[in-house]
């Protein structure tokens, strides 16, 4: 009975069709609806592929089929494809993220991840026509925003929108090599320089924590109670166990174990938090290797995250610490002579779930939220310039970073970064960005989606990616590599080619394997060389300039 409603309904279809010139589902829009109990959004028709490591290329599994993007209840949208009579589903899928959606718009296809039984699988779909695929790819844009958000699309402000579908901008092409101009990549030197502490005490410890100097040449890493101290990086190519201080105690003489850390007052000191206390800071003096001040604000306020006033102020001085909580940007003054060192800040009535921060040299703050958004400030207690909406994933703990002119923002989540120009386009002098002037409705940035390649994801054998914060390069020119970490591979990026050619760049990394998970890594100041901190040890990699490397790119079908 259903072959034969299908086959009414489509013969009604195929009528229509004739005037309008529109394809013919099969199943149609109405069938899918009732198989998945669903809205279908989007629809298409071509051919499904399978990405082949023997040939080198996708091999077709079936042609002339049927692609419904459907929307169901509870943020939940699947990509559904049926074989060419449209009686036998061949995939479901929910889109997500995970799944490393690209788009080629020369082949008309898209390419994405299936992991079924713990093996890894890519796929790809090429469509008859340009505005098919165009039409799916954005409602897949929207399906993913959703599905982290848990929020409906249609109810964000119309110049939101477009920064998250991505209008008609290629946030996740897939570009062929040679599409790419020659560009310089940075090289991850084969041999490495290995450090560990000096101490089998703390073998049942791990390190959770990494701090890198920029007024020294020296890096810090938490391990329980104990901060390990490691020199070498700038003038020299190893590294090497320098000492330890072996108890971290609070002014009352408690032991903890920090949680977070930055450095402060030209490497002198350190600004740590333990968990579970969000109302205290405690500064420790290095030389000293104790906890020698306690901070905090007024009656039950909370320190979220903390980050340097500015962003090179451990060298060139100064005393502010910007700060966040839940629904708060605030800066401190630790020359304010009681413990409550609450200098000026902005208390939003709405909670914004703000968990992250960072400042560019002027003093202006990026705030990143686990809701995916993330606000630009020109002050602490001032009302915010921008609001980039994201992706829908939560902004990392600790995942946002901006280059030294305030240019760009960088945002860590889960499964990828965001990357975007905040220069507005008319340059105006002293207001060039969006720290210090708001967008028109049309000039939102769109975000350049970095991620690990669909190929490199099956061939390292990747199936769950979690990124470290991602970072700039740091020093007196401007920043050129990019770096961050999933599992036990390290990643850089050359910032310089995504800054020149966008999304041709987004692909132009390279990527290491190290002998165990990487909890952070940190680029020393004026250099190439990235301090790196495992699980149990330091590891320095020098990261050198190289020419473009072609990597094929499996864009051929059969």
């Amino acid at each position: 009975e259903r072959r034969e409603g299908r086959t009414a309904d489509n013969s009604a279809e195929e009528n229509s069709d004739t005037m309008t010139s529109r394809p013919t589902f099969r199943p149609s829009v109405a069938e899918a609806e009732e198989m998945l109990d669903g809205e279908v959004v989007a629809s298409g028709i071509g051919n499904l592929y399978l990405d082949s490591k023997v040939h080198h290329k996708f091999m077709r599994k079936a042609t002339g089929v049927t692609i419904h993007i459907v929307k169901c209840g509870e943020f939940k949208t699947w990509l559904a494809i049926w074989d060419e009579e449209g009686t036998s589903r061949l995939m479901k899928q929910e889109i997500e993220h995970r799944i490393s959606l690209d788009t080629n718009e020369k082949e008309s296809s898209i390419t994405w991840i299936f992991v079924h039984n713990g093996a890894t699988r890519l796929w790809s779909f090429k469509f008859e026509t340009k505005e098919q695929l165009k039409e799916c790819v954005r409602k897949m844009r929207i399906a993913m925003w959703e599905k982290g958000r848990q929020e409906d699309f249609k109810r964000q402000p119309e110049e939101d929108q477009a920064a998250i579908d991505g209008g008609e901008d290629p946030m996740d092409e897939e570009y062929s090599s040679e599409d790419e101009d020659d560009e310089e990549v940075y090289e991850m030197q084969k041999k490495q320089f290995r450090a560990r502490f000096d101490d089998k005490k703390t073998s049942d410890q791990k390190n959770s924590h990494l701090a890198v100097g920029m007024a020294t040449d020296r890096a810090f890493v938490l391990r329980g109670s104990q901060i390990g101290v490691f020199k070498g990086g700038k003038d020299k190519d190893d590294v090497s166990f320098v000492t330890r201080i072996n108890e971290v105690r609070d002014t009352r003489g408690n032991l903890f174990s920090p949680e977070k850390a930055f450095l402060h007052d030209k490497d002198t000191k350190m600004i740590l938090m333990a968990p579970g206390d969000r109302q205290k800071a405690f500064v420790m003096d290095l030389n000293a290797g104790k906890v020698c001040e306690e901070w905090q604000g007024p009656k039950d306020f909370e320190f979220g995250a903390l980050a340097p006033g500015t962003k090179y102020q451990t060298i060139t001085g100064g005393s502010l610490i910007a700060g966040v909580n839940s629904n708060t940007v605030f800066r401190l003054d630790p020359r304010i002579s009681q413990k409550n060192k609450l200098a000026d800040n902005r208390v939003n009535k709405t909670n914004f779930q703000f968990n992250c921060l960072a400042t560019n040299e002027e003093g202006n703050i990026g705030v990143g939220s686990a809701k995916g958004e993330i606000r630009l400030l020109s002050e602490a207690s001032k009302i915010p310039k921008v609001l980039l909406p994201g992706l829908g994933d939560p902004i990392k703990p600790q995942g946002i970073d901006t280059t030294a002119d305030g240019k760009w923002v960088l945002a860590t989540c889960k499964e990828y970064l965001l990357l975007y120009n905040v220069t507005h386009k008319d340059g105006t002098k002293g207001k060039g960005t969006g720290f210090q002037k708001r967008f028109l409705k049309n000039e939102k940035p769109i975000p350049l989606k970095l991620k690990l390649s669909s190929q490199d994801l099956v061939n390292f054998k990747i199936l769950d990616v979690d990124f470290t914060p991602a970072r700039f390069s740091v020093g007196d020119s401007e920043e050129q590599m990019i770096s961050t970490s999933t599992g036990p591979y390290l990643i850089v990026w050359s910032f310089t080619a995504l800054k020149k050619n966008a999304a041709k760049a987004r692909f132009l990394y390279k990527i290491k394997k190290l002998a165990e998970n990487v909890v952070g890594e940190h680029f020393h100041y004026n250099s190439q060389k990235l301090v790196v901190s495992t699980k149990d040890d330091v590891v320095m990699q020098e990261c050198t300039p190289g020419a473009v490397k072609r990597r094929r790119r499996r864009t051929e079908y059969d």
